[in-house]
């Protein structure tokens, strides 16, 4: 999202790294991140009331409320966060009724003060709304509150029961709003649906009272923004369904004469209501100045007072990885990886063994008896440059994990696809998770919407592993993942939505532990993943870690190292703040500061690059270790990984019959099993 500040006209930035304010007085940026107090990196939109202070939504932390000084500063005074879980025993991911006090849910998509200062706020659950400054919310649902409920894991709880026909008739088409504006003229709410178009909502009843939907001919309904226009038009865009502008203020009139907005001669506040009708936008901005050497050394000192470590369990979230996309073989993970399906209907473990990580994936229990976790071949070979490499095939193979979510009502709440994963050493590891959203630009898929939790996991594992085959194993752990988490708050959560790109999702935990991990399917089409990964960041090595990925050596694939014999100064001062980064990753409220403060190395290599020879290498090292890659890094990478294959494919014959076997299909043990 981006929102202009009406004081002072400084341009506001939301992404999932946090916010980015850009200063037109000063020509000049700042971030706030978690180190300033937000919840999480992830946010999802802005907005100002008129004496400037700034309501940020999250994607899955609810809102924060920052409040603006009389020098133009600003700080987060207060966080308002729906109940992890609501209803007898836990049992919902949502409210059981479609009306109530409170917010519905922590995932956030858009937020508004309208022109008489109410806060609304658009969430996966409905709308929310605070009339009050954020003291008080009231949320309404939509009519689909009801299915979710039936649709919980044991059913409905026995006292539950629908609300009247008369009450259904204010409900919103649907829960998930995607967007929110201000009709100018009359004040009524619109709002975007994921399935239903364009709804109106009805300020003074707090109620439905109609669509927009006959007003353009597609039947496209996915609506990701709108725009009132100066001239009473309103302009929104589709996800697929393209830009479209209507005329619907004959109807939104005729819809707020019944309501009395307009026999109420409604008063608008001092505070200019967001049209496209602005004049004196700000400048082109100058590019981010890199932090001085002053300002590296302080955020270094920070790093450095962090002396209590981490307790077991423990889980942060570490941040995205948007540009690796398939290219993963030795930069997202070095030593352990799980390629879901590869060998389908067996996964590809890129391992030497299970003596440190052990880990298993299922299904949880609301679903058939007889349904289990889909291991799903797309492509057998593919050059789409976001599926993952496999070192053991030697080109990109499309696969996935799936929680077969697509046989089942949407409504319903799971399966969902969930990972046990075990840390049998003590240290400090990288677990990260790939999604590739493959056809997310088609029909339902582009709605995917996953809640991805990480939850301690108390029962220590006997070590069996899953099968393929229909069996009683995966339903132990379905049930022990479902009851256990029911009861506490996980340990860290986040949200991925529009993956088509592919993104890897990371999070730091600690050993040695177990953990559940839920992607949750939260009500769209289905779960898929393609990988898990696992990375050790500090703590000794044992033999299998330090061997490297198997499948690559003897090729080495390494970042470009750092000069050696650095003087004093701002190179030596770079490298010595990169290494205090990576070894503080095992005391507290370091997670807070990774993502900032690596932004923040990495700005202060690259504005000095130019500088000296020394330079020019830590700038290239720092770019291959942060994964910012270029066309010489893909192919160089390339070239390794090529290399590699073929070196063992021409010295390893088990490996070069399983390939050939594999050609015209699934390797010939598994069908004479099947058989």
């Amino acid at each position: 999202d981006i929102q202009i500040c009406p004081l002072d006209g400084d341009v506001w930035i939301a992404t999932s790294a946090g916010i980015t304010r850009y200063s037109v007085k000063t020509d000049s940026w700042r971030h706030y991140t978690r180190e300033d107090g937000l919840p999480e990196d992830q946010a999802s939109s802005l907005t100002f009331d008129s004496f400037g202070n700034l309501i940020v939504g999250t994607q899955c932390h609810g809102l924060s409320f920052f409040n603006r000084d009389t020098g133009g500063k600003y700080r987060v005074v207060k966080k308002v966060s729906a109940p992890f879980r609501f209803g007898p025993d836990n049992c919902s991911p949502v409210p059981l009724m479609p009306r109530g006090e409170g917010l519905p849910s922590d995932l956030v998509n858009h937020v508004l003060i309208a022109s008489d200062n109410t806060i609304y706020a658009a969430t996966n659950a409905g709308i929310v709304w605070s009339k009050n400054g954020g003291a008080t919310w009231q949320y309404l649902r939509g009519l689909n509150y009801a299915d979710k409920v039936k649709g919980l894991y044991g059913g409905a709880p026995k006292e539950w029961q629908e609300v009247s026909a008369q009450e259904m008739a204010q409900l919103l088409p649907e829960d998930h709003i995607t967007c929110l504006a201000e009709d100018p003229t009359t004040g009524m709410i619109l709002f975007g649906t994921r399935l239903k178009g364009i709804g109106v909502f009805d300020p003074l009843q707090e109620q439905y009272v109609g669509d927009l939907n006959s007003y353009w001919k597609t039947n496209d309904r996915f609506i990701r923004a709108i725009v009132p226009l100066s001239d009473r038009r309103v302009s929104f865009g589709c996800y697929l369904g393209g830009f479209t502008t209507i005329d619907p203020k004959k109807q939104l009139k005729s819809l707020a004469r019944k309501s009395g907005i307009v026999k109420s001669n409604r008063q608008t506040s001092n505070r200019q209501i967001n049209t496209v009708a602005t004049k004196n936008f700000p400048p082109h901005p100058s590019v981010i100045k890199p932090p001085t050497l002053e300002e590296i050394k302080a955020m270094q000192a920070k790093l450095e007072l962090l002396n209590e470590p981490l307790p077991t369990p423990y889980a942060g979230y570490l941040g995205e990885d948007w540009k690796t996309q398939g290219d993963w073989t030795g930069r997202t993970a070095k030593n352990w990886t799980i390629l879901c399906a590869a060998a389908s209907p067996l996964d590809q473990k890129i391992i030497f063994s299970e003596d440190v990580y052990r880990v298993s994936g299922f299904i949880g229990p609301n679903a058939t008896p007889d349904d289990c976790i889909r291991r799903w071949c797309h492509w057998i070979k593919t050059d789409n440059p976001r599926s993952l490499w496999n070192p053991l095939n030697g080109y990109r193979r499309q696969t996935e994990w799936d929680d077969h979510g697509e046989a089942y009502p949407w409504a319903k709440d799971g399966p969902d696809l969930w990972t046990h994963i075990q840390i049998k050493h003590e240290g400090t590891f990288r677990v990260g998770f790939y999604f590739f959203n493959k056809d997310g630009h088609g029909g339902a898929n582009r709605m995917r919407d996953y809640c991805i939790e990480v939850y301690p996991c108390d029962k220590q594992r006997d070590g069996k592993t899953l099968g393929t085959q229909y069996s009683k194993v995966w339903k132990e752990y379905s049930m022990d993942a479902e009851m256990q988490t029911r009861k506490i708050v996980p340990l860290v959560k986040s949200r991925m939505r529009d993956f088509w790109g592919g993104c890897y999702k990371q999070f730091v935990v600690t050993g040695p532990a177990n953990y559940y991990i839920k992607v949750d399917r939260n009500y769209c089409f289905n779960v898929a993943f393609s990988a898990v990964m696992i990375v050790r960041l500090t703590g000794t090595p044992v033999f299998d870690e330090a061997a490297g990925i198997p499948w690559v050596n003897p090729y080495r694939y390494d970042p470009p190292p750092f000069p050696e014999h650095v003087e004093e100064g701002n190179e030596w001062q770079i490298i010595s703040f990169w290494n205090t980064l990576e070894n503080q990753y095992n005391k507290c409220d370091n997670i807070e500061l990774q993502g900032k403060y690596r932004t923040a190395v990495y700005q202060a290599a690259t504005g000095i690059a130019h500088q000296t020879d020394d330079a020019t290498q830590i700038a290239k090292s720092l770019k291959w270790r942060l994964n910012q890659w270029d066309e010489e890094q893909r192919k160089e990478w390339l070239t390794i990984m090529k290399q590699a294959f073929d070196y063992h494919y021409n010295n390893n014959e088990s490996l070069r019959n399983s390939i050939i076997e594999q050609k015209d299909g699934p390797p010939k043990f598994f069908l004479e099993r099947k058989n």
